[in-house]
């Protein structure tokens, strides 16, 4: 194998490929990544055994061949060197020679064979998708992927592609976040549901980062994996075992209460706040919702803080109290000037309960203005 390469095309390609590669694994192969010189590019891969990111970058390839490096050792090599082309050697016993102007590396490899296969794909029954909507969506949901919970189907992000409309719902059991738009999907063999898991779609996400206006993602399903081909990417995942839950069931039909907050306004203040929030509390705001504002306050061993904002309402006083962190997420992604809080949710068969408080119900947010996505956010109440 000898190939070269300008350094900025290595660099760029080795950023996007790099990022599933774990820097503890039980398998010492899995710090490396693919390299393969043929037809005029190289074409790099990683895998952790769950998600794998396969893609390629035009080089001078003087021949052909493969190996696998360090990812984390090529990368900070790559990144080091001059703005010039890099040129890659196969010497003998997987040694690879490295050069740039007047830099040479030398760095132990391993032979292809010992590297894990990538899944077998079949993508001509794929699905396609607006790249930069299914970006937009995925940084609606993502931060509300557990990464604690045993239950497996709960470390991804649930994926339904109807024949108008593409929806994805995350939940840690103590938040939801549900997005759902209009789009031209071909689901010919009707409705897909299946749980993407959170690393894959971080992936997806920065693989879809700097894709054009218009361009479009394939989506699908081969055997017990998901794929995306993002550009000349090729993306896909297994899919965690277990069934997502019925999250129909927790999202509201109509709430007796609702007011706008402006969403800078609002996360400034719950960020001043919750300097001041009991960890052992787990970082809980207090809100007292009364005539014309709503009162935010913490209290801690150290100290307290409270903070006013001025908000259209003029029912009867509510105290409710919910994980600043929670609500900070939500309004870092929302992407619109105002936020619509609903309060006192309502769902089909809930009986007139006089005893029941606003704190002791989750809440719902939504983008004000709706736009083109249907975006819900539904925390739960911490006690106070």
């Amino acid at each position: 194998m000898e190939f070269v390469i300008p350094k900025s095309d290595l660099v760029r390609e080795l950023q996007t490929v790099t990022g599933i590669v774990e820097k503890r694994s039980t398998l010492p192969i899995l710090a490396n990544l693919l390299l393969e010189s043929a037809g005029g590019k190289i074409l790099m891969g990683a895998s952790d055994l769950e998600v794998t990111v396969r893609g390629g970058v035009a080089a001078d390839v003087r021949k052909e061949g493969s190996v696998t490096l360090p990812a984390a050792k090529l990368h900070e090599i790559a990144r080091s060197l001059p703005e010039a082309d890099v040129q890659f050697k196969l010497l003998d016993r997987n040694q690879v020679a490295i050069t740039c102007e007047r830099v040479r590396y030398r760095i132990a490899g391993q032979p292809k064979e010992d590297f894990p296969k990538f899944p077998e794909i079949d993508d001509s029954k794929g699905i396609q998708l607006p790249g930069t909507a299914l970006r937009e969506m995925v940084q609606r949901v993502a931060f509300a992927i557990t990464t604690e919970d045993p239950r497996y189907s709960l470390h991804g992000a649930l994926f339904v592609l109807a024949q108008d409309r593409i929806t994805l719902v995350a939940t840690d059991g103590y938040r939801l976040a549900y997005v759902s738009r209009q789009a031209a999907v071909n689901a010919a063999g009707g409705e897909i549901r299946v749980i993407v898991p959170r690393k894959a779609l971080a992936e997806v996400s920065k693989l879809t980062e700097d894709l054009p206006d218009g361009e479009m993602v394939t989506f699908g399903r081969s055997g017990n994996h998901v794929f995306f081909r993002v550009g000349g990417h090729t993306l896909t995942s297994t899919v965690p075992e277990g069934s997502f839950p019925k999250y129909e069931e927790v999202m509201p039909k109509s709430c007796e209460t609702e007011f706008v907050l402006p969403t800078a306004g609002f996360g400034d203040a719950v960020r001043r706040v919750s300097l001041l929030a009991s960890e052992r509390m787990g970082k809980t705001v207090r809100f007292c919702l009364s005539s014309g504002q709503v009162d935010l306050s913490t209290a801690a061993e150290v100290g307290e803080a409270q903070e006013a904002l001025p908000v259209e309402y003029a029912g009867e006083e509510k105290v409710f109290g919910f994980n600043g962190r929670y609500l900070q997420e939500f309004l870092s992604v929302v992407g619109t000037a105002s936020v619509r809080v609903f309060l006192d949710p309502r769902r089909p068969g809930d009986g007139e309960d006089k005893k029941r408080r606003a704190g002791d119900r989750p809440a719902e947010l939504r983008p004000e203005p709706p736009g083109d996505l249907e975006y819900r956010y539904i925390v739960m109440p911490r006690d106070l």
